[in-house]
């Protein structure tokens, strides 16, 4: 599922375009952090000094599993990310900066988007209290530790 951007493309004026981004996108991606969801991204591309400097814009609701529960579950995802990218004769490793062949013609920025859009998952992720599923509450609540506040002040 690419999301292409045409380097042959005149960008003296910086160009615009909106992505939709579907369930069946965000889990053809091997070993997908989400189950599903709806988002958007929009893409600004505009010269640079060196190359060409990508705005990417991605929001909407994604679907997580329920660290808790282990039920679907929707956390927002709102996140901004720059990209360059640059001619290169060969490929150097760099943050931020993507090198690509100086006769290609197209980019292919679905997989740096859908790394956008993992690294906005919260670390953990849990339905707010009451949430969770019933059934999977109870049968955690026979497994809590519960601290007891001491209720008499030890005496001298």
């Amino acid at each position: 599922m690419p999301i292409i951007l045409d380097l042959r493309q005149n960008f003296s004026q910086p160009l615009t375009a909106e992505y939709a981004i579907d369930s069946k996108m965000l889990t053809s991606v091997e070993n997908s952090l989400l189950k599903g969801g709806n988002l958007t991204a929009t893409i600004t591309a505009r010269l640079a000094s060196k190359g060409l400097a990508l705005t990417i814009q991605t929001s909407g609701k994604g679907i997580v599993e329920c660290d808790r529960c282990l039920e679907d579950m929707e956390v927002d995802i709102d996140t901004c990310n720059d990209l360059t990218v640059l001619s290169a004769d060969r490929y150097e490793d760099a943050d931020d900066v993507i090198y690509v062949e100086q006769d290609r013609k197209e980019l292919d920025l679905w997989p740096f988007i859908y790394d956008f859009i993992a690294l906005a998952i919260p670390l953990t992720h849990s339905h707010t209290e009451g949430q969770c599923n019933p059934d999977m509450e109870a049968r955690l609540s026979q497994y809590m530790v519960t601290r007891q506040e001491d209720s008499e002040e030890p005496e001298d």
